[in-house]
C-alpha cells in the first residue's frame, strides 16, 4: 500500500511539464568530432581512449541520471517517496536525451552526459592534452607531466596512454590531489565551492589507471593538499603542467611551486579560468607578478593554455 502510494505521488509530482528535447538521431561516438582526425595506430588508440574516458564512446541516445528536482515541491515529493520505494534491486532515475555537445565541453554534473566517466572535462580539453603532450615529445622538450587536481584521474590516464603509445619510457606522469576533496577555503574568494567537495579516494584513482592497463612505475601519486605535497615532490622539470585546482589558494599554490619548473617550450594548461573567478584571479595575479606575457589561448568554454617562451 505504501509503495503504491509513494509511486503515485512520485509520478504525479515529477511528471515532465513539457515533452523536452528529442533524443539525437546519431550515437554520441559518431556525432562528436575529435582532433586530430586519427590516421595512425597511435592516434586511433588515443582517440578511443579519449572517447572512453568521457564515455562518449558508449553513450546511448538516452542517459540515466539521479533525480534532482529543480523546485521545492518536486524536491519534497522525491524526499517523501524515495524511502517508501527504496529497494536494493532498483533505483529512481531521470531519463534525459543525450546531448553530444555535452561531451565536447567540460561540465560539473552535466545533466546531458554519462556521469560515470573518469573525467568531467570534455573532448576539446582532451584534444588539447593530446596536442600538448605529442608536441613536447616531437620537439623533445624536457620534463615530466603533471595534473594538479586529478579527481578520478582521467586526464592523467590520457597523459600516460599517450606516452605509452609513442614508446616514451623516461617521463613520469604525476597525479596530484588531496584525494579527500577540497581543503578548508575562504568563501569570500571561492563562493562556488565548499570544503570536502570533489572527494575521490586514491584507491579509486589507482583502480581507474589499472582498468586501462596504465598503472605502472611511470605513474606517481602525490596525496595531500598542494601546499604540503608540491614543494616536497621530487620533480626536476616539467614539460606539461595542468592545473584543475578549483580554488584561488590551490591554484596559486600550484603555480608558485610548479610553473618555475616548466621548461621553455612546455605548456601550462588551466581548467576553470573562464568560469571560476578565484582561478582566474590567481592566474592573472601570478602572470602579472612574474612578467608572463605569452598569450592565453582558450580551449573550450572553461579552460585555457599557453606555451612558455622564456
Amino acid at each position: 500500500m505504501l509503495s503504491a502510494l509513494g509511486l503515485a505521488v512520485l509520478a504525479l509530482m515529477l511528471r515532465p511539464v513539457s515533452p523536452g528535447p528529442r533524443p539525437p538521431a546519431n550515437t554520441v561516438a559518431t556525432a562528436v568530432t575529435t582532433l586530430p582526425t586519427p590516421q595512425t595506430p597511435e592516434e586511433l588508440y588515443i582517440d578511443l581512449l579519449k572517447k572512453t574516458l568521457t564515455r562518449a564512446q558508449v553513450a546511448g541516445r538516452i542517459e540515466r541520471h539521479p533525480l534532482r528536482p529543480p523546485d521545492g515541491l518536486r524536491r519534497w515529493a522525491l524526499r517523501f517517496s524515495c524511502p517508501v520505494l527504496s529497494s536494493p534491486e532498483y533505483e529512481l532515475v531521470a531519463l534525459k536525451p543525450t546531448d553530444p555537445e555535452a561531451y565536447m565541453e567540460a561540465g560539473y554534473a552535466n545533466q546531458a552526459r554519462d556521469e560515470s566517466g573518469e573525467t568531467m572535462v570534455g573532448l576539446k580539453q582532451l584534444d588539447n592534452i593530446q596536442y600538448c603532450v605529442t608536441d613536447v615529445l616531437r620537439r623533445k622538450v624536457p620534463g615530466d607531466l603533471i595534473e594538479a587536481g586529478a579527481w578520478r584521474g582521467g586526464v592523467t590516464i590520457l597523459m600516460r596512454g599517450i606516452l605509452k603509445a609513442y614508446g616514451d619510457h623516461e617521463r613520469n606522469v604525476w597525479v596530484a590531489d588531496s584525494f579527500e576533496g577540497l581543503p578548508p577555503l575562504d568563501r569570500a574568494k571561492n563562493a562556488d565551492w565548499s570544503e570536502g567537495q570533489m572527494a575521490v579516494s586514491i584507491e579509486e584513482a589507482k583502480e581507474n589507471f589499472a582498468g586501462y592497463g596504465l598503472l605502472d612505475n611511470q605513474v606517481r601519486f602525490l596525496k595531500g593538499f598542494f601546499s604540503n605535497t608540491l614543494p616536497k615532490a621530487p620533480i626536476d622539470k616539467l614539460a606539461v603542467f595542468r592545473a584543475d585546482a578549483d580554488l584561488y589558494e590551490s591554484t596559486l599554490d600550484a603555480l608558485n611551486t610548479l610553473y618555475p619548473k616548466l621548461s621553455v617550450g612546455g605548456y601550462a594548461v588551466f581548467d576553470d579560468y573562464q568560469n571560476l573567478s578565484g582561478c582566474r584571479r590567481a592566474i592573472d595575479e601570478y602572470r602579472a607578478a612574474h612578467g608572463i606575457t605569452e598569450p592565453i589561448q582558450p580551449i573550450d568554454k572553461q579552460a585555457v593554455y599557453w606555451r612558455r617562451e622564456r
